[in-house]
């Protein structure tokens, strides 16, 4: 039997996390959530997912200090990362593709189902 692809979820909102969890794994993933991006980068760094999906504002560092964080590892750097945040409008997409972001959710119009089938594409 073939292991599902890895889902990291990073994102302060426990409550909206888990419905991505629950979406992603009937839809055929392993998803792994975390709270706060101290822990995300721990969880990338141990887990090695196949995507990551990461909120840009938390309590703490935010998403943005993640991303640096993420490509300054060369081994790190090659996983795609879905930003799912409230701000999507006040992101420039070819800038931030740079940081190895290749989809940007905005989750004031999106719909759960959205990351799944972001996830989807880029696996």
């Amino acid at each position: 039997m073939s292991k599902r692809p890895l889902v990291s979820l990073i994102d302060d909102d426990e409550w909206l996390t888990a419905q991505y969890v629950r979406l992603l794994e009937s839809g055929g993933f392993e998803a792994r959530s975390v709270t706060h991006a101290l822990d995300g980068i721990d969880a990338i760094d141990r887990l090695r997912p196949s995507v990551i999906v990461l909120d840009m504002f938390m309590p703490g560092p935010n998403g943005m200090v993640l991303l640096h964080e993420i490509r300054s590892h060369s081994d790190l750097a090659q996983i795609p990362i879905i930003l799912c945040t409230n701000s999507a409008s006040d992101l420039d997409p070819k800038s931030i593709a740079a940081y190895g972001v290749r989809a940007i959710l905005d989750k004031t119009t999106m719909k759960p189902e959205d990351v799944l089938t972001k996830v989807r594409a880029l696996t």
